[in-house]
């Protein structure tokens, strides 16, 4: 008669569990190796269902961006300011006496920052009326003059508004140097620049000038001030 020990028995239940393990590779094996070969095919199947949405993602993203800048330069075009550069004598002062003067005018739809104003006779940059007056038309310090200034930088212009920013008044004690004046402002080379509440910039120059875009107003330029 046979005893069956305690090891005997584990070693029966190894085998047991082995035999069963080869069933399973046997029954499973060639299913689990299908599913590998299919796991790439899955994994395309899944990319082309998701591509529709990604793809109406990527046109709602782009239809925004498109709609922002179009309201953007809406935005920019309704507050779009034009400056230009003038001079005249039709007007009168309160005592009934002729002007010229040299205007700044703000002919767009949006307000206009002026930035710096240079201002040139015979090529050499004046700083002020008086330096003006001096080399175009024989100034003397203590020669009498009817002027007026105005700040012409710094400000804001509203659209419409014409900034006057040198005035010299016809008088009697003055009458040589007016009339000098009167020839020699059309020989002025005048350039502003101007930027609107979106911080766009231009430069224009003389009367008839288009503004050119720049990205900021020269810090070169003699500024000409209203002293």
């Amino acid at each position: 008669m046979t005893v069956d020990t305690p090891d005997q028995d584990r070693i029966a239940q190894l085998e047991a569990k082995v035999a069963e393990l080869s069933t399973r590779e046997a029954v499973f094996g060639p299913r689990l190796g299908k599913l590998v070969k299919l796991l790439p095919w899955l994994m395309a199947s899944h990319l082309l269902i998701g591509a529709p949405a990604m793809l109406i993602s990527v046109g709602v993203a782009y239809f925004t961006f498109v709609q922002a800048e179009a309201t953007k330069k809406m935005q920019q075009a309704d507050a779009w300011p034009f400056l230009s550069y003038g001079t005249s004598n039709s007007g009168l002062n309160d005592k009934g006496e002729r002007m010229i003067s040299l205007n700044l005018s703000n002919n767009g739809v949006g307000p206009a920052l002026l930035g710096p104003v240079e201002i040139r006779y015979q090529g050499q940059p004046v700083r002020d009326p008086r330096d003006l007056l001096t080399k175009c038309c024989g100034f003397q310090p203590d020669s009498r003059l009817n002027l007026s200034t105005s700040p012409s930088s710094g400000i804001v212009a509203r659209p419409g508004e014409s900034v006057k920013f040198m005035q010299v008044a016809e008088i009697p004690a003055s009458k040589a140097l007016w009339n000098r004046f009167e020839t020699e402002r059309w020989k002025l080379q005048v350039r502003s620049c101007y930027c609107s509440i979106f911080d766009e910039c231009w430069t224009i120059e003389g009367s008839q000038a288009k503004p050119k875009p720049v990205a900021q107003c020269p810090t070169d330029w003699v500024q000409f001030r209203e002293r």
